[in-house]
Parts: structure tokens; C-alpha cells; sequence
């Protein structure tokens, strides 16, 4: 995931609009430093590269790093840089926050996609855009170091029909009458239609596999239904494919793991707890 020379700057300033004023006031900016960051528990690792850029920026030479998406043990070194303790302490706590955040979203995300697979291997498991506003690079940078793809990166680079556009058409019958013509207009995208839990479930989303679209998604169905439903669509339409989504978390993805739905949609890995990963910054 790239980020630009701007926006890592940015997160420097943030942090230091003006000066390191305890540094600066004791006096030990000058004087060589070595910097660590080591985890406090085993986890999937994530941001190392933007902690990189980040230290490189404050004027530090790193010397050691995990890449993203590595499985670590507790006491793993992260990242190592050198420098002066005044580029240190500056790189301090943005380096540090970057890989708390990504790591923790990572590590999620990987147990996820563990629990999944040991269910059903062949199943997805893809991330919404329902992140931190201002944040979705670095969410699904992190995401995808654990293994887990993106859903939707936004509204630009896929289709996907909720209830909200429906209703400005007049319901479901006037879209799939004109399925044949929208699917002319985007031939290089895949449409996919949401079906909510509502007494036609299961009808609707018959009319829908019948009439050629790519995909359906389900919003918060209980496993037991979506079971039921994905048993009968596999019937009418095989190459359909299936989305559960909605309520997707670590505690019950093994439950919707084993109900025959090909991708499983979670914004879950957003609250994942910080990883703990402490710093130790010491003269050379």
C-alpha cells in the first residue's frame, strides 16, 4: 500500500507541529540512538513498512524488520532504526501507534481466516469499507497482511444493489427487468444484489440466482437460515455466488462458515484490540 511523501509527513507533524520540546529541553538530541520495537505477544505482523517510512522520514537508518503479513512469536523485533535520539524520540509514537493499530487489525484478520478455513476451506472471508473515515488505506493494508481481502474498496470499483437503490426503481421486479441492459453497461463488472431478511426471502433471492446475477448478499441472516437458503439456490443456480454479511465477528464465523456461502463479510477486524508492542529507545 502506498503512501505519499505528504502523508507521512503529516503524521510526523501531527504528532510534532513544533518542536520535541522535552527533548530539546534536555538536551540529548545530538547524541546516537537505537531504536526497537519488539511485541509482548504472538501476533500477525502489519505496518512495518509504514513505520519504516516513518522513522526514514525523521532522519533514522533502519536496520531490521519483519515484513507484513509474517507470523511472530512475543519478544520478535518488529523494527530496529538508528539515529540521533532526536529523530528517535520524534518517530517515537507515530511508528509506534501504526503498528499497534495494523498489527491488531492483522492478527484479527488472520484468526478469521483460521477459524474459517478449519470449517470450510474454500470460503472467503473479505473486509468492508465501514472502517475509520479518513482511514481505509490503512485499514485494508492491514487487513490484507492477515490474510483478508478487501469487499468493496469503494463505491467506484464494483457493483453491488441495496434495498436504498431499489426503492428508487419500484422494487426488485423493474430491476430484473432490466438486468440484461445494466449488465451491457458494466460488462467488466459483476453485479451483486443484497437481499434483507424479510418474509420473500428466500423468493427474492430465487428471482435473482434465475436471472443471472453474479452474485447475492445476505444482511444479517442467522447461519441456520442461510443454510436453508444456499441448499436451494445451489439447486437453481450453482455458479451464483453467495455473500453473508452482517454480525460477522471471531466469536461465530465458524457458525457461518458452515453454511455453504462462498464469502463471508465482516467489518469486525476494524475493532480488533491494539497489539502490544513496546519501544525501547537507548543511547548507542
Amino acid at each position: 500500500m502506498y503512501f505519499s511523501p505528504q502523508e507521512i509527513a503529516a503524521l510526523i507533524q501531527e504528532d510534532q507541529p513544533f518542536l520535541d520540546l522535552t527533548t530539546h529541553m534536555l538536551g540529548i538530541g545530538d547524541k546516537a540512538a537505537v531504536m526497537r520495537f519488539r511485541c509482548r505477544q504472538d501476533i500477525t505482523v502489519a505496518g512495518t513498512e509504514l513505520a519504516a517510512q516513518i522513522v526514514d522520514a525523521c532522519g533514522l537508518t533502519v536496520s531490521e524488520s519483519q515484513p507484513s503479513g509474517a507470523l511472530v512469536a512475543t519478544g520478535t523485533t518488529l523494527l530496529a532504526a538508528e539515529g540521533s535520539a532526536s529523530a528517535a524520540h520524534s518517530a517515537w509514537k507515530v511508528a509506534q501507534n501504526v503498528l499497534e493499530y495494523a498489527c491488531g487489525i492483522a492478527t484479527y484478520a488472520g484468526q478469521l481466516v483460521q477459524q474459517t478455513h478449519q470449517i470450510s476451506p474454500r470460503t472467503a472471508v473479505v473486509v468492508t469499507r465501514k472502517n475509520l473515515p479518513g482511514m481505509r488505506r490503512f485499514a485494508a493494508m492491514a487487513a490484507l497482511a492477515g490474510g483478508v481481502m478487501p469487499h468493496r474498496l469503494g463505491l467506484s470499483e464494483s457493483v453491488l444493489v441495496f434495498d436504498q437503490h431499489l426503492a428508487f426503481l419500484g422494487g426488485l421486479s423493474p430491476f430484473l427487468q432490466q438486468l440484461a441492459q445494466y449488465r451491457r453497461q458494466v460488462p467488466s463488472s459483476k453485479i451483486v444484489v443484497e437481499v434483507q431478511k424479510t418474509d420473500h426471502t428466500l423468493t427474492d433471492a430465487l428471482a435473482l440466482a434465475q436471472a443471472g446475477v453474479a452474485g447475492i448478499q445476505f444482511d444479517k441472516l442467522p447461519p441456520g437460515l442461510l443454510a436453508e437458503i444456499a441448499a436451494q439456490l445451489r439447486v437453481v443456480a450453482p455458479e451464483v455466488t453467495l455473500f453473508a454479511a452482517g454480525g460477522i465477528t471471531l466469536a461465530n464465523i465458524q457458525s457461518y462458515a458452515a453454511t455453504g456461502m462462498d464469502t463471508l463479510v465482516t467489518s469486525a477486524v476494524y475493532h480488533a484490540t491494539p497489539a502490544d508492542i513496546g519501544v525501547e529507545i537507548r543511547p548507542v
